[in-house]
């Protein structure tokens, strides 16, 4: 039992790091997607606080706040963010059409004074093209794959748009001899079970750049469709559902884990309370005899100071007092 208490115990640790890490979730968007970063719930917090959103860069020199709260001349609202309240009360930071440059870390500080009393972060990941529904097309028949667009009022048409098919994670140029570009929309006659496949829209939009993936699915109307989804893996594949067989399997092979793990955390936590008691025994075993003088071996003595002596503690005190009445409200950056 001694031989297993280390290994025991780093493994309790190591659940511990992984549940405190579990909290922070990232917000995945795409591409042109507005999204909010969630901060704190304003009800019951004092109205004197300041709030403080900081991009974190790779460099840690490039570290940069994008916002405060009350505003300061000396930090300027980045572009294309603002602080208010979501749907829910809480106070969130609004990012209109994201970019993968929005991409990183944020973090949400929250001070009183000379306090940061909260602080959140909150990983942003930005994915480069936002899938669309699924298309689906009988063999032999046309299909038109729509590229979305949103425009503004006077904002100039979407520049340099293109389409191309995805396979093995390449972009190859689709069948030109069956395939056409209208507008924004890509139309292919006579469709047959090889155009099955992701399809990609690229285009800019004023200073953004929009990119957009649609699955294209050619079969006969009478086949059964399947119930899930295909997904884009990063090697541009189509994910399969797994069989119920491999789960079984996998549960199979960690349930053996899962008890010995609980054996161990049971044992260590044996171990700990025996110790305890043993030391709380033996504690509670000597005390010295009523009214016998005690020993004090801790070599320190205690002083009684005279007002004069205790001048400086006198001085700090009146210098916090001093503090405690300034209106904290008035802090500047």
């Amino acid at each position: 039992m001694e031989r297993l208490y280390p290994q025991g115990l780093l493994l309790l640790v190591l659940f511990m790091v992984i549940s405190d890490c579990s909290d922070i979730s990232p917000v995945i968007a795409s591409q042109g997607d507005d999204i909010a970063l969630p901060c704190f719930n304003s009800t019951g917090m004092k109205s004197c606080y300041r709030v403080k959103w900081i991009k974190h860069e790779t460099d840690v020199s490039q570290m940069k706040v994008i916002l405060a709260r009350p505003k300061t001349p000396k930090i300027q609202d980045a572009e294309r963010v603002k602080w208010e309240a979501d749907g829910s009360g809480r106070m969130s930071l609004f990012l209109t059409k994201v970019q993968k440059s929005d991409e990183g870390l944020y973090s949400c500080e929250i001070w009183q004074g000379w306090d940061a009393i909260f602080v959140i972060n909150i990983p942003l990941k930005v994915k480069e093209c936002k899938a669309l529904q699924v298309v689906k097309a009988a063999p032999g028949t046309s299909v038109n794959l729509s590229c979305p667009v949103d425009m503004t009022s006077g904002q100039q048409g979407p520049q340099d748009l293109s389409w191309v098919m995805l396979k093995g994670g390449n972009a190859v140029p689709v069948n030109s001899k069956r395939a056409e570009i209208n507008g924004t929309s890509l139309a292919i006659h006579s469709v047959n079970n090889s155009d099955s496949g992701w399809y990609r829209c690229k285009y800019k939009l004023g200073q953004t750049q929009r990119c957009f993936d649609i699955y294209l699915l050619v079969q006969v109307e009478k086949e059964a469709v399947a119930t899930t989804s295909p997904v884009l893996t990063a090697s541009g594949s189509i994910s399969k559902p797994r069989k119920n067989g491999s789960s079984w399997a996998v549960i199979a092979v960690a349930a053996p884990v899962v008890i010995a793990v609980a054996m161990i955390a049971a044992s260590i936590g044996l171990l700990i309370y025996r110790r305890c008691s043993t030391q709380r025994a033996a504690q509670q075993t000597w005390r010295p005899p009523a009214g016998s003088p005690v020993e004090h071996t801790d070599g320190y003595e205690t002083v009684n100071l005279t007002p004069s002596e205790d001048l400086p503690h006198q001085r700090a005190n009146s210098l916090y007092q001093q503090f405690q009445q300034e209106d904290l409200c008035t802090f500047h950056y």
